[in-house]
């Protein structure tokens, strides 16, 4: 097929893909939420014990390869891979991929409201969010994260972008499995059995958990 940007124009997209996610995710949108609630955003601390501790750190691990992958790629160097000019398929479901996981990220954002929190604040009695994007999902945020993975490694395909979508599916797997949804069950209790049988982790019906009797 024939390339429809150049591999130059298109690691430019990526990175510039991965910063605005970014930018607008965990700064902008977390500086209105304290503007309107006037809670913070961010817990002091990277994890309260060994599971999202390790989420967290695979996390940033992610996202600084997403990160490094275009940008590498601008200057020249290919990451661990032959670097091809993307061609128009892979351009359109990139930038359809970014612009779905950046609305869905701050509807989800915006729909949890005061309840969005970067990690467990085991002082705040979170409500069960159902409603908006959590209807489709339970975690939107998290779809939208690994969207814009996606999105990126089409643009600059490499092992390293491939590399860095599976190291942020185990840290999401790991903060999901181990850390929030016991938590959530904790709090809720029947209320959140019921709703995790019904809707699928991070796809539509893709991960729901085993109604309970």
């Amino acid at each position: 097929m024939t390339p429809w940007v150049g591999a130059s124009a298109a690691s430019l997209a990526g990175l510039l893909f991965g910063l605005t996610y970014v930018l607008v995710v965990f700064a902008v949108q977390p500086l209105l939420l304290r503007r309107r609630t006037g809670r913070s955003a961010w817990l002091p601390s990277l994890g309260a014990n060994r599971a999202e501790r390790t989420a967290n750190t695979l996390f940033l691990t992610a996202c600084g390869l997403e990160l490094a992958n275009p940008a590498l790629a601008l200057a020249g160097i290919r990451p661990l891979g032959v670097l091809p000019a993307p061609v128009a398929v892979a351009v359109a479901l990139s930038v359809v991929l970014f612009l779905s996981g950046l609305i869905l990220a701050v509807l989800a954002q915006n729909t949890m409201g005061c309840a969005w929190r970067t990690g467990i604040d085991p002082r705040f009695t979170a409500p069960l969010v159902v409603h908006g994007p959590f209807r489709l999902v339970r975690n939107p945020t998290y779809t939208s994260l690994l969207a814009n993975g996606v999105a990126i490694a089409l643009l600059v395909p490499t092992a390293l972008a491939g590399g860095a979508v599976l190291v942020c599916l185990l840290a999401l797997q790991i903060q999901t499995r181990l850390v929030e949804e016991p938590h959530l069950e904790r709090l809720h209790s029947r209320d959140y059995h019921d709703y995790a049988a019904r809707v699928g982790r991070f796809l539509p019906l893709v991960g729901r958990c085993r109604r309970t009797s």
